[in-house]
């Protein structure tokens, strides 16, 4: 009898375990149906992916280091989506220091809002001292991301850089970028182009010889031998 006792406990304790890893599982595929979206720039889709990998969370949001990770990239991930389709007043607080009101620990988040900070920042280039100020303004707010991280953080950093030089370009009376419409819109950057033709006139162009064509005298990688001298 405590044989069958011992042996159904063993058997509904793999049983839960393996309901929660299958659970775990379908969590993992749509958070990677996720990424994929916002790869393709598909934002309907990266909405419904990350909505749909809270909801199958059920008890494996327990799970320690998981219910939470998980937790977290949803919320990165649903700002994310927010930044690309420039909902950029929605994920900004009202606050001189919008980063530091982020969650402590979502570095991911703290960028997003960062970045999202940043966009709304450009709309303030009207003259030198509003520049400077929305341009400094900027570059806390990627250090306060480098700062609450505790671990390195390759694109802060590259985006701190950038906007500390554009600060310092401008104090030196350069123009930084312009503050436009444009800008707003811009999903990846300026669009490329075509480089302009060029000449080959001046470029010389080797074929190699064929065998026959070589003409006759020594081999190659040979030379005659030199006079000693004495």
């Amino acid at each position: 009898m405590r044989a069958a006792i011992v042996m159904a406990f063993v058997a509904a304790v793999l049983s839960g375990v393996a309901y929660v890893s299958s659970r775990m599982a379908i969590v993992e595929r749509h958070l990677a149906d996720t990424r994929e979206a916002l790869a393709t720039l598909d934002y309907p889709q990266a909405a419904g992916s990350v909505d749909a990998a809270v909801a199958e969370l059920g008890v494996a949001r327990y799970i320690p280091g998981f219910g939470d990770r998980v937790q977290r990239e949803a919320r990165a991930y649903n700002a994310a989506i927010q930044y690309w389709e420039r909902e950029y007043d929605a994920l900004v607080p009202e606050g001189a220091d919008p980063v530091s009101t982020i969650e402590e620990g979502n570095i991911d988040l703290q960028l997003v809002v960062a970045n999202a900070a940043y966009r709304k920042n450009q709309k303030r280039y009207t003259d030198v001292a509003a520049t400077k100020q929305a341009l400094q303004e900027s570059a806390s707010n990627y250090l306060t991301v480098l700062k609450s991280g505790g671990s390195w953080h390759q694109d802060a950093a590259y985006n701190y850089e950038y906007v500390v030089r554009l600060r310092d370009e401008q104090a030196r009376g350069r123009r930084p970028p312009e503050g436009n419409d444009e800008a707003q819109k811009a999903d990846n950057g300026q669009g490329g182009a075509p480089s302009e033709a060029t000449s080959q006139e001046g470029f010389e162009v080797y074929i190699p010889l064929e065998s026959t064509e070589k003409p006759a005298g020594g081999d190659a990688g040979k030379a005659p031998p030199k006079d000693r001298k004495g």
